[in-house]
């Protein structure tokens, strides 16, 4: 026989990835209710950054980018996985953190050091383009 348990939103509150989704969609909740005229944690690009940025997002650095959804794998981890040089994934780690897409986290790595976790600043990327 299984033992029922109740869950409560306070179990969660000291995970940490947890709290800062939170922050950030009350911040837009926020912002859609006083109707401003932009969201917080979005990039908005006149269409001269938006070419710009649009170039500077290869093939390569999307594939960093998607494999860095997990949050949990090192530049070295990256480079080992794409089959990449480390110095060319971290230049285009840094290319990427520099586009506001990711960031690098120092993170304890029992034994080695520090190890630097590439994390996406989103789980998702919407391109919405006016013509007008």
């Amino acid at each position: 026989m299984t033992k029922k348990q109740k869950i409560s939103t306070t179990d969660f509150k000291g995970y940490q990835p947890l709290v800062k989704h939170v922050r950030r969609g009350v911040d837009v909740a926020r912002a859609l209710d006083e109707k401003t005229d932009s969201l917080p944690h979005a990039l908005q690009f006149t269409s001269l950054e938006f070419g710009n940025f649009m170039s500077e997002l290869t093939p390569k650095r999307f594939q960093i980018l998607r494999l860095s959804k997990g949050g949990n794998r090192s530049i070295a981890e990256l480079a080992v996985v794409t089959q990449r040089d480390q110095s060319a994934v971290s230049k285009d780690v840094s290319r990427l953190k520099k586009l506001g897409l990711v960031t690098v986290v120092d993170t304890l790595n029992p034994g080695h050091g520090i190890k630097k976790v590439v994390q996406p600043i989103a789980e998702n990327i919407l391109i919405q383009a006016s013509l007008t």
